[in-house]
């Protein structure tokens, strides 16, 4: 009894030390990346730092209450979102699965046999009954951090799948309101052309009656009826064009059919504004706490940086113990009462000796595969950075163009209303009324469209900046301690 008191006191040492060794994990803690980033996302446009259009929620940027409405639905219905959120589900339960090694496994063993000698060997072979219940538990020594490290890199993945989450959710958001934008700018176009072949449909009925009446020629009742079909062809298109559309986003909202509608026209005078009429754009450094891809590379680069520390714990020997308890009876219903006790305690060590350098590859991939997340990580910040300049440098132009062409429209208006004075009156040819029809039917469409690119511009940059995703996250142990 005194030489197994000793045995169990030195297994206990032994766990103890294991334990206290276990503190220090084996591979490269993580450091952010130093990346430099421009003060400025364009020098002619100077930002300040504090609360941008990027940290807005959706419903506070989008203010139309269609699109508001049609977004809604889309995050509730959404086939692609839903499956992102169950990845986000499978991910939790990974990290519970890769925790479960930091701990003992506990179990239960329980066995009934009988048996009978025999007759060949015994004059009066008895059957005998025995029957055992132990509790059996063993445990990994996570002494190198092998299993803290794996952890840590499951934990990284887990909350990378929740900024895919939000990253899809910010794409989802965005490409609704992209399609929704688009496919008003179609109806208005098919509206602007309805209404020009209906006007030069009367200025045909009119041609043919001045050419009954021998006012004028054959020749300009044909130029009227070119300029009548030529307005008429754009109608075919267009209106496949906008049923196109409606599907793509009844496709986002997950439905075969729901019913979109249009701004009435007492919707259309009023005016109400579609986005923030003031915003501030931030500076680059507020990016990368904003952007979800931003953050789920840099959660990617620190995944495969604890992964190098798995990778290194391999050169090292892994200790195990595992022990039992229980009892032993040959009748069942005194199995808990017997004095037969049994136990077992087991210590192993298991260590590399030779694999053909596999370890050493296994060590060397992970510490590429580190680099590569982070060259990824880089790439992921310059990309985003370039992708705000362009949607600031977009929302520009396309500020100066919708100017410029409401002044082209409205001089287009004037020219042909007086066209149309001096083509009755008998002053002007059919060919300058038909001119100023032509270039006041492009401007139509040409704004349509230059408004509809102003829209999709505040849309990309909003984007840009993290789309409305951005919110104090938790720190890894807070919420692994929750």
């Amino acid at each position: 009894m005194i030489k197994m008191s000793l045995k169990r006191t030195g297994m206990i040492t032994t766990l103890a030390a294991s334990m206290f060794l276990a503190g220090c994990a084996m591979g490269p803690d993580y450091e952010q990346p130093e990346l430099s980033l421009p003060q400025q996302y364009h020098d002619e446009l100077l930002q300040e730092k504090g609360s941008n259009i990027g940290q807005t929620q959706w419903r506070e940027f989008y203010l139309d209450p269609n699109l508001q409405s049609l977004i809604s639905h889309a995050l509730a219905q959404n086939l692609d979102l839903e499956a992102v959120r169950s990845r986000l589900i499978a991910a939790r339960q990974r990290v519970t699965v890769t925790d479960a090694a930091l701990y003992p496994k506990v179990g239960l063993d329980a066995n009934g046999e009988r048996s009978l000698d025999s007759g060949l060997t015994s004059t009066d072979p008895e059957s005998e009954d025995e029957f055992s219940l132990s509790g059996v538990v063993s445990w990994e020594l996570d002494i190198w951090g092998a299993n803290r490290r794996r952890s840590e890199a499951e934990y990284a993945k887990f909350m990378s799948a929740q900024e895919s989450l939000n990253l899809a959710t910010v794409s989802l958001i965005s490409d609704v309101a992209s399609r929704y934008y688009e496919w008003l700018d179609i109806e208005q176009r098919y509206k602007i052309s309805t209404n020009t072949v209906a006007l030069r449909k009367k200025e045909l009925d009119i041609a043919r009656l001045r050419k009954q009446n021998g006012v004028i020629s054959g020749l300009e009742v044909r130029q009227a009826e070119v300029e009548y079909q030529n307005a008429k062809v754009t109608l075919p298109a267009l209106d496949f064009q906008r049923s196109e559309k409606q599907n793509q986003l009844k496709i986002l909202l997950g439905e075969y059919d729901y019913p979109l509608r249009l701004h009435n026209e007492d919707e259309l005078r009023a005016g109400a504004p579609l986005f923030p009429e003031q915003f501030n754009v931030g500076v680059p450094s507020q990016m990368l706490s904003q952007r979800p891809d931003v953050k789920a590379a840099e959660l990617a680069l620190i995944a495969a940086n604890a992964e190098v520390g798995v990778a290194k714990t391999a050169f090292f020997p892994k200790f195990t113990i595992s022990g039992s308890w229980g009892r032993e009876s040959d009748e069942l219903s005194n199995i808990l009462d017997s004095e037969g006790v049994t136990w077992s305690l087991l210590g192993g060590v298991t260590a590399p000796i030779f694999n053909a350098g596999s370890i050493s590859a296994q060590y060397e991939i992970a510490k590429e595969e580190s680099k590569q997340a982070l060259l990824a990580y880089r790439n992921t910040v310059l990309t985003a950075y370039f992708e705000v300049n362009d949607a600031m440098n977009s929302f520009r132009r396309s500020e100066l163009a919708i100017h410029a062409q409401q002044e082209l429209v409205a001089a287009s208006s004037e020219y042909t209303r007086l066209a149309t004075l001096r083509y009755r009156n008998g002053v002007a040819s059919s060919l300058d009324l038909m001119d100023a029809q032509r270039n006041l039917f492009s401007a139509e469409l040409a704004l349509s469209q230059i408004k509809r690119d102003r829209l999709l511009s505040m849309i990309t940059l909003y984007r840009a900046l993290g789309g409305g995703m951005f919110a104090a996250e938790p720190s890894a142990e807070e919420s692994k301690g929750e």
